[in-house]
């Protein structure tokens, strides 16, 4: 059986590029102690990452378009903080990830906007208002507009570890290392976007080496799932295995309508051309060879009835048992073309062709029985546990037959291998 694969695993590589601009935090004090804070959090679900519909009114206008921007999702950080006279200081920072779907395949990616503010604000609000308290309702009305850049942090840092509120001459400072910054981060993107260009050639340079990637030109492909494969060609042969569907063999001849295969090394079996699809130079051989589509020969018997009914007999393994019962009659009145043998492969193709349609069924019939009705028919079942190693060629078609019900057992003498 010949599997392509190749390739697969290496053009699954992941192309994103990210840029992570400053957060900005955001505080409030709360008159609670912390376990009541972190209660009222995870109340309001803080601590959980949701979806945003658009990045237009949450995101600080940056230098790309922001209806470019897709499938942006947000995240608190959040600090809980020891305050004044017992009370909770929360700290929180949004970030903010979307996909930029640029025009330039190569320059798109996941990136990290940065928010402003409307989210933080909104949370502490929310906390607030959980807390009894009256939210700020002006600087809500100020973020709706969707322009606004990002807001100088709205601390309350009286009495937070660590804290320190930034002056003038310490934001002179770092006016310089802001350009700086800046300069680092254009430089960083630029190499990102060098690197994207050359993981894009390398893998249209891959694609291309699987496209022309050699492949066997006689190999035939499975129809349906559950297609047996058999050890010779002939109807009730014993079954090597049953084929999944899409399943790739070598061809290796025809001999009428069986296909002769390579399986795996120098093992070979034999499927029936109605459940291969051919290549068409192989079809067109066969065609000029007198071999494709060969008439078949027209079956002994005719299904007249199905049903699921209680086993209509006395025998032990499936007494009073549900069952699937094929009622068949024969379509000739020639008795040689409907004798013993021909009642033995034609009960053998509905047994095969039920076990190969349930592979996964989870019926709840015990076994399977054809009823010949004539008058001179009869009557052969079998449980579903010896079909199933039947069909997976456990169980040779005599020893099969030997452990099936059989009534009168002289209907069925002629051969017990059909």
């Amino acid at each position: 059986m010949i599997r392509m694969g190749g390739l697969g695993g290496v053009l699954s590589i992941l192309l994103t590029s990210a840029v992570c601009p400053q957060a900005v935090p955001y505080a409030r004090s709360f008159s609670k102690s912390a376990e009541e804070v972190e209660g009222a959090l995870k109340d309001l679900q803080a601590y959980s990452g949701q979806k945003l519909p658009i990045v237009d009114g949450f995101v600080a206008t940056g230098d790309k378009p922001l209806n470019q921007y897709e499938r942006a999702f947000y995240q608190f950080s959040i600090d809980v903080l020891p305050g004044a006279g017992g009370g909770t200081i929360v700290r929180v920072t949004a970030k903010i990830t979307a996909w930029y779907a640029d025009k330039d395949p190569a320059k798109s990616g996941y990136q990290v906007l940065s928010s402003n503010g409307r989210l933080e604000l909104d949370l502490l609000d929310r906390l607030e208002e959980k807390f009894g308290g009256k939210p700020g309702s002006s600087m809500a009305r100020a973020l709706s507009n969707s322009t606004i850049s990002a807001p100088k942090p709205k601390l309350d840092l009286a009495g937070v570890p660590g804290a320190q509120i930034p002056t003038a001459a310490n934001l002179a400072a770092k006016s310089g290392s802001k350009a700086d910054e800046l300069g680092s981060l254009r430089s960083n993107r630029e190499a990102e976007e060098k690197r994207m260009r050359e993981l894009n050639a390398e893998l249209q340079s891959l694609q291309e080496i699987q496209k022309n990637q050699a492949r066997p030109l006689n190999l035939v492909v499975v129809k349906k799932a559950g297609a047996p494969v058999l050890a010779k060609p002939a109807e009730g042969a014993r079954v090597l295995f049953n084929a999944a569907a899409e399943d790739e063999f070598e061809f290796i001849g025809a001999e009428g309508e069986w296909i002769h295969v390579q399986i795996s090394g120098p093992s070979r079996g034999y499927i029936r051309r109605s459940n291969l699809e051919l290549p068409e130079f192989i079809a067109a051989r066969l065609n000029s060879q007198g071999a494709a589509a060969p008439v078949e020969k027209a079956p002994a018997f005719r299904i007249v009835r199905e049903e699921t009914s209680p086993f209509p007999g006395d025998w032990q393994p499936l007494k009073g048992m549900a069952v699937k019962i094929f009622t068949v009659q024969s379509v000739s009145q020639d008795s040689k073309g409907t004798g013993a043998r021909a009642r033995l492969a034609f009960a053998s193709s509905l047994f095969q062709k039920y076990a190969a349609d349930n592979t996964a069924s989870t019926s709840a019939v015990e076994g399977v029985v054809v009823i010949f009705d004539s008058a001179d028919g009869g009557i052969v079942g079998t449980t579903l546990a010896t079909l199933k190693q039947f069909a997976a060629g456990t169980l040779s078609p005599e020893n099969f037959w030997k452990q099936c019900y059989r009534d009168p057992p002289e209907a069925f003498q002629e051969s017990r291998k059909p």
